[in-house]
Formats: C-alpha cells, structure tokens, sequence
C-alpha cells in the first residue's frame, strides 16, 4: 500500500505509530509466533496500525505473525498490495505498496516495506520499514534504517481462545460464517481457499442495514504462506494482497540480523519514521 496520503498536516508530529505491532503490510497471516492485537475498530482487524487520514487498520493477515512457526521452507516472497476506496461524492482512491518477505529454514521472517512520506516541511519523501521475526531468540525488531536504531520486543506464547487461523475477529454480536473454496493453483503452487463473511447486525454500529465485511484468502499448502488475500470492506474499500513471485532458496543469514551499527532499544513505544530535522 502506498503510504503517501499517511501523514496530514495534523498528524505529522505522530509519524508513522506502530500499534500493538506487527505490521501488516499486506494483510497475509502465516503463522509464525503470536496472535495479533485487538481488533481495531468495526471494518478492520488490523495487525499494524498506522495514523493518518485513509487509513484505518490493515486486516488480519501477515506473513510471520500467525499463530505457529514455520521451518523448513525457506523462501523470498514478493508481495503487492492494493486499496481501492470510493467515497461518498463519487470520488476514488487507489493505492498500491510492493513488499519484500524473507523466511529462512528455521523461521525466522524478515518483512522490507518502502513507502512515501509526505511531509509539509519535507514533501515526499522515500523511507522503509523493516520487521524481523525472530522465533529462535524469542524477538521481535523493527528496524528504522533513517536513524539506524531497533526496536526490540519480546514475541509472546499464542493465546488460547483466539479465532481460527487467519480469520479476522469477530465483535460481540457479529454472524461470522466460513465457506471452504477448494483448490486453485497460483504460481504453480496449490492453494486452499477460504472464505469468512462476517456480518455486522442493523444498528450494533449505528447502521442503518447489516453490513457485510468478506475476507476471502488462499493459502498455499506447501509453503503455508497466503497467495492471494482479498478484504471487502464497505467502511473501507476492497484491499487485495497477492504473492507476485516466489524464490525457494536459502535467504542470506544477515537478512535476520540486526546490523551491528543500530542502536537497540527494548520495551514498548512508538517507532517513527520521521524525516531528520
């Protein structure tokens, strides 16, 4: 996703806010070492929360952040995601982000997003962000490359009681009904297809009708990875997240490292991405 419109001039002192972290990039959830945060409000089931106009929260779907950990299937995916929201006055907005994830055989997973930051001080202005999922030391990092610093986090033990595997979570009241889809082939690899409706009823939000928010993902038996992921969200817009190349071989070792020349800083707090003064 394209993160240009992110940061208005009443949200630039916030940057970019990680909330309950783990981003979210794409919306794809393969497990890998804890579940997501709370759900953000109705329409989203966010792993990575970011402020700003246009954004609410990324639904529950990331490579690296499920509920288990893949080994022995190494991998360098490339990811493209869009948004397509219409408003009211008829008017459109499209985005689009292409993110690179790197699993090793042990399972650790490295996520690289390059996004614009708009600024009124700065303009545009290219950053990335990267998060590295370490399920063998126990850690979680996300690393700001603009000031070389990382931001250590402990990786918690899967609570119980959760929802099933890459599906959003339900709010009190919702009807959630899954439909299995079967299989399709995506880029040679066989997926298994799955779809949630999850229904908001007639003023549990204040609307007027129900509402109904349908996530349908297809995810690879072999790698366990989601190939294509679609969120159809009418207090949202439609985001698809879909696996555009994969690569089999071994990343390099360093990928899930943290450089030796940043800076670690542990404990919970906001990461920001803010141009230097």
């Amino acid at each position: 996703m394209n993160l240009k419109t992110l940061v208005g001039v009443n949200t630039v002192s916030r940057g970019l806010v990680l909330g309950g972290l783990v981003i979210g990039l794409s919306a794809m959830s393969v497990a890998q070492g804890e579940p997501g945060p709370p759900p953000p409000p109705p329409g989203g089931a966010g792993m990575l929360m970011m402020q700003g106009p246009g954004f609410g929260g990324f639904f529950h779907e990331e490579i690296g952040d499920g509920h288990k950990v893949v080994t022995g299937a190494p991998m360098t995916a490339v990811i493209n995601t869009t948004r397509d929201t219409s408003l009211a006055d008829g008017n459109t907005i499209h985005t689009d982000n292409t993110s690179t994830v790197y699993r090793d055989s042990e399972g650790r997973v490295r996520r690289e997003v390059q996004f614009e930051l708009n600024t009124p001080s700065t303009g545009a202005t290219k950053r990335t962000m990267i998060v590295i999922t370490d399920p063998v030391s126990g850690n979680r990092y996300m690393l700001n490359p603009q000031n070389k610093t990382a931001h250590s986090m402990p990786i918690h033990p899967p609570k119980n009681g959760g929802p099933p595997e890459g599906e959003p979570p339900a709010r009190p009241g919702d009807d959630v009904a899954t439909e299995q889809l079967g299989n399709k082939t995506i880029l040679g690899l066989t997926a298994q297809g799955t779809r949630v409706t999850r229904t908001i009823p007639a003023g549990q939000i204040g609307n007027a009708k129900p509402i109904s928010v349908i996530t349908e993902r297809w995810v690879s038996t072999d790698l366990q990875i989601p190939l294509l992921t679609t969120h159809n969200d009418p207090m949202m817009g439609t985001m698809t997240s879909k696996v555009t190349s994969v690569n089999r071989s071994e990343p390099d070792a360093s990928l899930f490292q943290v450089p030796a020349d940043y800076k670690v800083e542990t404990g919970k707090g906001d990461v920001m991405f803010m141009p230097k003064p």
